[in-house]
């Protein structure tokens, strides 16, 4: 007969597995895009050089490939095939019904999110990575393109890194749920609010890059490189009298 309580130990040991596999890459994923894209908003000098230097670290695509691709590859197929089974990754879940329901919705969306944009822009070039002036040059290209007046690219980025940085700061809830610590009914509280302030910070600063790519415009504080705009316009010229 099988052991239960090694059956026990399993599912704790996959769900560990599972839940890191996602949390850590994912975090360390948003964590550098949010750093590096964040200096496009202080001008197109400050985003080159830092996708430049962050480029230009030591083994940086072996890095990449072990520590954040690989493992978001398991999680990705792994959580596939738990939606697919229709399986919780633990029973009872941590996840209200609703909120659950929505963790594997916007991990299938982030997924998809990312399968698009990581061909795109960091596998543009087979086995080269883009300079940051290429990159910058590809961001304004894609986020600024419309059809009908409006940039869907755009829109599309809004939403893809809605469902990423929701799905991130739903796991990071649910790794904690499933620790000593997260059984006390305070701790998850204030655990939730901690984790829907971190998803919603990152979201926030996202949309801002998206939002300036698109439209040349900040939705928060002046555009970087406008000059005059804290000047007022100079008076017209008196005409001379006849």
């Amino acid at each position: 007969m099988p052991d239960p309580a090694l059956a026990l130990r399993r599912d704790a040991l996959a769900r560990r597995v599972f839940s890191l596999s996602g949390v850590v890459p994912l975090g360390v994923f948003l964590v550098v895009h949010v750093v590096v894209n964040a200096r496009a908003l202080r001008g197109a000098e400050a985003f080159t050089g830092a996708a430049d230097a962050f480029a230009r670290i030591p083994g940086l695509a072996l890095v990449e490939a072990v520590f954040v691709f690989a493992p978001l590859l398991f999680h990705a197929a792994f959580g596939l095939y738990l939606v697919a089974a229709r399986r919780p990754l633990v029973t009872p879940s941590p996840y209200p019904r609703a909120l659950g329901i929505a963790v594997r919705a916007t991990g299938v969306a982030a997924l998809a999110f990312l399968a698009m944009h990581l061909p795109e822009l960091r596998f543009h070039l087979p086995g080269a990575r883009p300079a940051g002036g290429e990159l910058l040059t590809l961001l304004a290209a894609d986020l600024s393109s419309t059809s009908r007046g409006v940039p869907w690219r755009g829109v599309l980025y809004l939403l893809g890194s809605a469902c990423v940085t929701f799905h991130f700061a739903a796991g990071v809830w649910g790794f904690f749920a499933g620790t000593r610590r997260g059984e006390e009914a305070r701790a998850r509280r204030f655990a939730g609010w901690a984790a829907g302030a971190l998803g919603a910070t990152m979201w926030l600063l996202f949309a801002d890059v998206v939002v300036f790519h698109a439209t040349g415009a900040r939705t928060f504080g002046a555009a970087p490189d406008a000059p005059g705009l804290a000047e007022p316009c100079p008076p017209p010229p008196s005409s001379a009298a006849p």
